[in-house]
């Protein structure tokens, strides 16, 4: 099933350098807006309409794990009566009487939600009502109840498979079980099958797809099995034998980001096709606003074209100026700051202690000895990576991959002293830290200037005018909460991303808005395909904000 074993152990977001849908889908739209997007993760304010179509899915999701004629609804925790479901009718207003109670959770989750996003453009109340909320909701099981139907009709299906489709009335599946809270109690009662003719509430559990669960904190995608690509479908069906896999839509079919859809589910196809034994057999569109159901011809690339393509990515110019030389003409469809000729702010001026964004060393070449190798063990991000130790004299500094598979070599480098090219400085709980990706080397001899280990740099005074900020906030795979808040700065010239985990995120930080001028002092250096990060510790780096207003 799409819940694979994830290669982080526990991850508290998606890898930014693997090939994704979304990713392959912006790229193939517009290269520019990909590169702000996904490589230095500037983005436009937070809409209703993002957030809405995230919520009304996972409600959507959660009609479709009930139980047939169970009484209650187990994602809006409300009363609904039971019903014993004898005709397609009663399954019918069986389900519809628990849409209510979901539609007015969206509403009122999807609203608090939104007004919780530090950056944010529109209005809920004005974006949306309760009654759209019911009518997508509606749309979504009418396109259900037409597998069931044709279930009904064809006399039944498959439906045992070793990952069931997620139901409230048993336990989730844990791709990683050994990192879920024991302690936990699941309610575990399965579906009693007619022993005479299928009954309508058969043909619903039958035809009950895999979706994604709710009560899973464990990302529930797919991963190629070298790595480098990962997706999440929203719908799988498999009770015809076939394995059809549905994208949900929030809006009715039409509009720029329409034309993407072939490209996502295509996508999903082939990763499907590359990580299960069984081969896709269908792909669909569900939109919500109109209930249509698009169906999509299956024309998957090879996985060598996916493969290019994330090649090209990879070695796509990490220049973080902005505007960018050559701006978009902004018709691709989710264009922003790739179309923007000019900044509309006036940023600060540089002066001592603080540096231009441009001044801050991105490679460094270091001489020493390796020893102690490790990993792949999580880096502060979760993510799987492998590690080492350089000494040279009495200087010793950690070495570590920047991301995930971005120098699968570290353990095979020459023996003796080594030369170390094109390593990434930075710093890690007070220690200084080198980073490695797909432009460093480590050879036995270099003509490359050499910079000493005692006088890596690690941190950065830096000050800039605030053009985006956003929040996360998750749970890791064993359940514990996390959160995180970024925002990116401009000098007048360049760009750069700065963030702040846990206990770092205090009130200034939070209270930053587009517009407002940031000082750091003292933020720590990260990177992030190979673009600069800049890190607040809450212990050593000074931040002042002087608010636009």
């Amino acid at each position: 099933m799409p819940a694979q074993i994830p290669p982080e152990a526990l991850s508290i977001g998606r890898a930014r350098g693997r090939l994704s849908a979304s990713s392959f889908t912006a790229f193939n739209r517009c290269e520019k807006q990909w590169f702000l997007n996904y490589r230095i993760g500037l983005r436009g304010p937070t809409n209703p309409h993002q957030v809405m179509g995230v919520i009304v899915e996972d409600a959507l999701c959660g009609l479709l794990m009930e139980r047939a004629g169970s009484e209650g609804n187990n994602w809006a925790q409300s009363d609904a009566p039971s019903s014993d479901c004898n005709t397609f009718e009663e399954l019918k207003k069986w389900i519809f009487a628990k849409i209510p109670k979901s539609a007015n959770k969206v509403f009122e989750d999807g609203k608090s939600e939104f007004e919780k996003s530090l950056w944010s453009k529109g209005d809920w109340n004005e974006s949306f009502t309760i009654e759209m909320v019911e009518k997508m909701l509606e749309h979504g099981i009418e396109l259900q109840l037409e597998e069931v139907e044709s279930c009904f009709e064809a006399g039944g299906g498959l439906h045992d498979f070793d990952v069931p489709a997620p139901c409230w009335k048993t336990p989730p599946h844990f791709a990683l079980p050994g990192k879920v809270n024991q302690k936990i109690k699941w309610e575990d009662e399965p579906h009693i099958f007619s022993e005479q003719s299928l009954t309508w509430c058969d043909a619903w559990e039958i035809a009950r797809p895999w979706v994604k669960d709710p009560r899973n904190p464990q990302p529930q995608r797919m991963y190629h099995p070298e790595k480098w690509a990962a997706g999440e479908c929203d719908i799988v069906h498999r009770w015809d034998g076939g394995i059809r896999i549905i994208d949900v839509k929030m809006g009715d079919g039409g509009g720029k980001f329409a034309a993407s859809l072939p490209d996502q589910l295509n996508f999903y196809s082939w990763l499907w096709n590359e990580t299960h034994d069984s081969k896709c057999t269908g792909l669909e569109g569900w939109y919500l606003t109109n209930g249509m159901r698009k169906v999509v011809e299956i024309t998957s690339k090879e996985t060598s074209e996916y493969r290019a393509v994330h090649d090209l990515m990879q070695n796509y110019s990490a220049d973080n100026k902005l505007p960018i030389l050559e701006p978009c003409d902004g018709s691709a469809g989710g264009c922003h700051w790739c179309s923007k000729s000019e900044i509309s702010y006036e940023p600060s001026k540089i002066e001592m202690p603080f540096e231009s964004l441009s001044a801050i060393p991105n490679r460094v070449n270091v001489k020493g000895k390796l020893q102690g190798s490790w990993g792949p063990l999580p880096n502060h991000y979760g993510e799987m990576v492998l590690g080492a130790m350089i000494q040279y004299g009495d200087k010793m500094v950690t070495i570590e991959e920047s991301q995930p598979g971005a120098f699968p070599m570290m353990h095979s480098a020459p023996a003796g002293e080594v030369i170390i090219t094109g390593a990434l400085p930075g710093v890690w709980r007070g220690q200084p830290r080198l980073y490695l990706d797909q432009h460093s080397e480590i050879v036995s001899n270099s003509d490359a200037e050499l910079t000493r280990m005692g006088m890596l740099r690690t941190k950065a005074n830096v000050t800039g005018v605030v053009l985006s900020c956003s929040r996360r906030d998750g749970n890791r795979m064993d359940g514990r909460p996390w959160s995180m808040m970024s925002f990116h700065i401009w000098d007048g010239e360049r760009v750069a991303e700065a963030v702040a985990f846990g206990s770092a995120m205090n009130g200034s930080i939070l209270a930053i808005k587009p517009g407002d001028t940031v000082s750091l002092i003292s933020a720590e250096l990260g990177w992030r395909e190979g673009l600069v990060q800049l890190r607040i510790d809450s212990r050593s780096t000074r931040i002042n904000v002087e608010s636009k207003a």
